[in-house]
C-alpha cells in the first residue's frame, strides 16, 4: 500500500515536471511533492521500526530521525518558494548538508548487546557529532565567500561528499564483515543507497544538473532516491530475534569507538577557533554545547561504572537464587561477629539449617518447583530473624543463620522461631500441597579462633537433628524440638 502511494506520486511527479517544469507554480509544486514523498517515507520508516526488535528497530530510529531533518529541510524550501528568507537558506543548507548523520550513528550499534533502544551515550554522541557538522558546515560553507552568482563555491563543497562517501563505505563494509543476516541486509541495501544518493548529488553540482532551477528534469531523480528507501522500507522483514547475551561485553572491543569520541570536542575546538575571528558569539555557543555533551557523557560513563561496581560487589555475596548471603560472605559475617564478640566479650550464635527431605521434591516436582521453595523458604527465615541477624545459604538446600549476643538459649529459641514458622507454611505445586519441613543445628562462640569448631559443633549438631528424626532442633536442651510436640502457628499459603 505504502509503496503504491510512493510510486503514484513519482508519476504525478513526473507529469507536473513535464507540464510545467521551472514555470510558476512548478518548481514550488516539484518541492511540494517531495515533501509529501518524504512524509511517505518517514511513515514507512515508522512502521518499520514497529516491526523490528533489537539493533534494526535502533537502526530504523535513527534513520527515522535522519529523514526527520531532511523532512524540515524540504520544508523549509516549500516556504522559501513562497517567501525567501536568507536566515531559512542558511538552516535549509545546515540540514540538506548533515540530515545523513542520525543514520551515520547506526555505526555504533552493537547487535550483540542492543537492547532495543537508544543508548544515552549513543544519545549523546549523535549530539556531539550534530555540533561537529555544524562547526564544519561554518568553517567549510558559512564563512567562505560566495561567488558571483551569491552561491557557495563548489570547492567548498568538497568536505561534505567526502563525508558522505565515508558514511556510505562503512556501511557496505559493515555489511560485507557482519555475521548478522539482519545488519548485513540493513547497512548492505542502505550503503549502497546513500552511494548512489552521492552519486546524484554529485551530478548536480559537478554534472548535468549543474545551474538547474527547481522543476527541471533533475527533480525527478531525487524523487526517485525517496521511493527508494520507502521499497527498501516496506520490504523489511526481520529475519533474527534480538538475543540477550549471558557473558558481559568484552571491552576491548570498544575502546576504539571511546578513543574516536574524544576527538569530537577537539574537532569542535579547532574549527571554532577559525569561526570565533568572524562570529565569537557564534563560536562561544558551539564550544560550550560541546563542552556540556562532552561533561554529560563523562557524567552518564562515570554513573554506569559505579552501578557497574555495585552490581559485581552485589553478585559477589550474594546468592543467585535466593537474593540471601552467599557461602563466602556468610562465613565472612561470621568472622567479623567472632572478632567483635572478642573484644565485646559477648557471645554469637550460629543455626546451621537442611530442608528436609529435599531431594524427594526435585525429583517427583523438578528443578523449577525445587527452586521455587528455596526462594520461599529464604524468605521465610529472612521474616523471622531480628534486623542485625544475618542469614545466608551455603550451597544446595542449606542455610546459615549467625546471631550476634546471643546464648545458647537465645539461639536456640531463634532457631525454633524459624523451624515452627517454615513448618507452618502451606506450599502448593501444580494443585497439590507441599510439606516442607527444616532440621536445624545449634553452637556458640565467643572468639575467630573458634569458626572452625564452631561450625563442626552446629554441623554435628544438624545431623543429630536429621538423625532423631528431622523437623527439629539440636542440641534440645530438654525442650520440645519437634513439630509434634509444640504447636505451630496458623498455615500460611504459598501457590507454586
Amino acid at each position: 500500500m505504502i509503496a503504491t502511494v510512493a510510486g503514484l506520486l513519482l508519476l504525478a511527479h513526473i507529469a507536473m515536471v513535464a507540464v510545467l517544469g521551472t514555470k510558476p507554480p512548478g518548481p514550488f509544486l516539484s518541492d511540494l511533492m517531495q515533501f509529501t514523498l518524504g512524509t511517505v517515507l518517514l511513515y514507512a520508516v515508522f512502521e518499520a521500526s514497529r516491526r523490528s526488535e533489537g539493533l534494526a528497530r535502533s537502526f530504523w530510529r535513527l534513520t527515522a530521525a535522519a529523514y526527520s531533518f531532511w523532512l524540515i529541510a524540504q520544508g523549509l524550501s516549500v516556504y522559501n518558494d513562497l517567501a525567501a528568507s536568507p536566515f531559512v537558506s542558511w538552516i535549509n543548507n545546515l540540514l540538506f548538508c548533515f540530515w545523513f548523520v542520525p543514520l551515520a550513528m547506526a555505526m555504533f550499534l552493537d547487535p550483540e548487546h542492543e537492547a532495543g533502544h537508544l543508548d544515552a551515550l549513543v544519545a549523546l554522541d549523535f549530539v556531539q557529532a550534530v555540533l561537529v557538522c555544524v562547526a564544519a558546515y561554518l568553517y567549510f560553507f558559512y564563512l567562505p565567500k560566495a561567488d558571483a552568482t551569491n552561491e557557495l563555491a563548489h570547492s567548498v563543497w568538497t568536505p561534505y561528499f567526502a563525508g558522505y562517501a565515508f558514511v556510505a563505505g562503512a556501511f557496505v563494509v559493515r555489511a560485507a564483515v557482519t555475521r548478522s543476516r539482519d545488519s548485513r541486509a540493513l547497512f548492505g541495501r542502505m550503503g549502497i543507497f546513500l552511494a548512489l544518493s552521492g552519486c546524484v548529488d554529485a551530478l548536480y553540482f559537478y554534472g548535468p544538473g549543474r545551474g538547474m532551477r527547481t522543476g527541471a528534469w533533475f527533480d525527478l531523480l531525487w524523487s526517485a532516491l525517496l521511493v527508494a528507501p520507502i521499497l527498501i522500507a516496506t520490504t523489511w522483514k526481520q529475519m533474527e530475534s534480538p538475543e540477550l547475551p549471558f557473558d558481559p561485553p568484552r571491552r576491548e572491543k570498544r575502546i576504539y569507538t571511546e578513543i574516536f569520541f574524544l576527538l569530537y570536542p577537539l574537532l569542535v575546538l579547532f574549527m571554532s577557533l577559525r569561526i570565533a575571528r568572524e562570529r565569537l558569539g557564534l563560536a562561544a555557543a558551539v564550544v560550550l554545547l560541546s563542552f556540556v555533551c562532552s561533561s554529560a557523557r563523562l557524567l552518564v560513563t562515570q554513573n554506569r561504572l559505579l552501578v557497574t561496581k555495585e552490581a559485581l560487589r552485589r553478585e559477589a555475596s550474594r546468592d543467585g537464587l535466593t537474593s540471601l548471603w552467599n557461602r563466602k560472605a556468610i562465613l565472612a559475617i561470621l568472622e567479623r561477629d567472632l572478632l567483635r564478640a572478642a573484644r565485646e566479650n559477648g557471645p554469637v550464635g550460629l543455626i546451621m539449617i537442611d530442608v528436609d527431605h529435599f531431594k524427594a521434591i526435585n525429583d517427583s516436582r523438578g528443578h523449577g518447583a525445587g527452586d521455587t521453595v528455596l526462594r520461599i523458604i529464604a524468605s521465610s527465615i529472612a521474616a523471622v530473624v531480628r534486623p542485625y541477624d544475618s542469614v545466608g545459604r551455603c550451597g544446595g538446600e542449606e542455610f546459615l543463620i549467625v546471631a550476634p549476643g546471643c546464648g545458647m538459649a537465645e539461639t536456640w529459641e531463634l532457631a525454633e522461631r524459624v523451624r515452627s514458622h517454615v513448618a507452618g507454611c502451606n506450599l502448593m505445586v501444580d494443585g497439590s500441597r507441599v510439606q516442607v519441613s527444616l532440621s536445624l543445628g545449634v553452637a556458640t562462640g565467643k572468639t575467630a579462633a573458634d569458626i572452625e569448631k564452631l561450625l563442626h559443633a552446629a554441623d554435628t549438631a544438624l545431623y543429630q537433628a536429621k538423625n532423631a528424626g528431622r523437623n527439629r532442633v539440636e542440641p534440645s536442651m530438654g525442650r520440645a524440638a519437634s513439630a509434634s510436640q509444640s504447636p505451630s502457628p496458623a498455615p500460611r499459603d504459598f501457590w507454586l
